[in-house]
């Protein structure tokens, strides 16, 4: 990650956005020595959380498939959910 000043940036605010976009890498502001700000890429959104985690850097990619992780297909009911759960409220009052 790359270190910057905070009159670096505002000297060169268009060069240094584009090479965070370009380079996908952050850059760190720093005010006197400390970070006061950080500039990072936007992350594409997609349908997998964990993709977008592991885009962002924030999460590894899974070494291997666990059995947890297997999805499994949905359950059909016999009947609306919402019928059953009527039911055992009824059920409960008495």
């Amino acid at each position: 990650m790359k270190n910057i000043t905070m009159t670096e940036l505002n000297q060169h605010i268009s060069a240094i956005t584009r090479e965070v976009i370009e380079r996908g890498e952050p850059v760190t502001v720093t005010k006197r020595g400390r970070p006061v700000l950080r500039l990072v890429p936007e992350v594409a959104a997609t349908d997998d959380p964990l993709a977008a985690l592991v885009a962002a850097g924030k999460a590894s990619p899974p070494t291997s498939m666990s059995v947890g992780a297997v999805r499994r297909a949905p359950v059909a009911l016999s009947r609306p959910l919402d019928e059953a759960l009527a039911e055992e409220r009824a059920d409960a009052e008495f």
